[in-house]
């Protein structure tokens, strides 16, 4: 056999191996989040220029991405919404909103480094 279809036989088995390990692992590696889903917001933001992009998680959960350090663009979209800003608990990574007599805890954290995601409480309305 020559040299060069050694190296593509090695190569087609690496990527079966690796790709049968993450198929098996998938929830560990991953956990909750949809990678696919979360690069096609992260291609809204980069690419398409939007300042919010939403995604998905393995439960249906409405998420948010945002740059990192831009909560305020969250902040404006609610407030859009109805809803007010009543506290901001950077400690704890919580926006406090009210609408009228309703307040919703609004958790976020850090994702992939320069992005930041929002776990959205609401449902989406049909």
């Amino acid at each position: 056999m020559r040299k060069g279809m050694k190296i593509g036989i090695s190569f087609f088995i690496f990527v079966m191996v690796v790709w049968s390990l993450i198929f098996l692992n998938w929830e560990h590696i991953f956990g909750t989040n949809r990678p696919i889903a979360n690069m096609k917001a992260i291609y809204q933001l980069e690419i398409k220029g939007k300042d919010i992009a939403k995604t998905s998680n393995v439960d249906n959960d409405t998420l948010y991405i945002i740059p990192r350090g831009h909560l305020d663009t969250y902040i404006n979209m609610m407030s859009k919404k109805g809803y007010v800003l009543s506290e901001r608990d950077v400690q704890h990574n919580k926006l406090v909103l009210k609408e009228g007599q309703n307040t919703v805890s609004i958790s976020y954290k850090r994702f992939a480094r320069k992005y930041t995601i929002i776990e959205s409480p609401f449902l989406e309305k049909v």
